[in-house]
């Protein structure tokens, strides 16, 4: 289910990339980048040929994004031509605890937190805090939002921020929200 942009108080804005020069060179350029959603409070330039220069200045090595200033700014390559993919921000998951360790008694179990369901506030687990469709140009997706604590977001929160074509993950990276 996708969540209304006025509950979530999400603000979304598509930049239309510019095309300009030789697309054949500079899709080429891109390929490093492919698979990944590139996060920054700085707004990504609005021509094609800027964007290499953007993407290599913002780049983590590990697709985690520390940001600072609540406003995301991103840029999807993907790998394979689509018309139209939805950006999906969710909570991270977190790893499983260690099997050689045995489980402390007192901690609820998984089951009995199912059993309560969420709180009113809190998103449902399946569903995305931010869900937004975009516009693929040139195998780039550019575009801008705002998380907030009304949609569910938290200070020192970890979420997956994924492009999905279909039920296929094209791109994804990792934000991690501090104040």
């Amino acid at each position: 289910m996708k969540l209304p942009a006025v509950a979530v108080a999400v603000a979304a804005a598509v930049v239309a990339v510019v095309l300009a020069g030789n697309a054949r060179a500079e899709d080429k350029s891109l390929k490093p980048y492919a698979g990944r959603v590139v996060m920054s409070p700085d707004t990504p330039p609005t021509t094609f040929d800027k964007l290499p220069e953007f993407l290599a200045a913002n780049l983590s090595k590990d697709d985690t994004y520390e940001l600072i200033k609540w406003d995301v700014n991103f840029v999807g390559v993907l790998a394979k031509p689509t018309d139209k993919v939805t950006l999906e921000v969710r909570p991270a998951v977190a790893p499983a605890p260690r099997s050689d360790k045995k489980p402390d008694p007192k901690t609820p179990k998984k089951d009995d937190a199912k059993k309560d369901g969420p709180k009113k506030d809190e998103p449902k687990p399946d569903e995305p805090l931010v869900s937004i469709e975009l516009t693929v140009n040139r195998l780039v997706v550019i575009g801008h939002f705002a998380p907030t604590k009304a949609a569910g977001f938290a200070a020192g929160g970890h979420y997956t921020v994924s492009l999905v074509a279909g039920k296929a993950v094209v791109a994804h990276g990792e934000l991690v929200l501090h104040q």
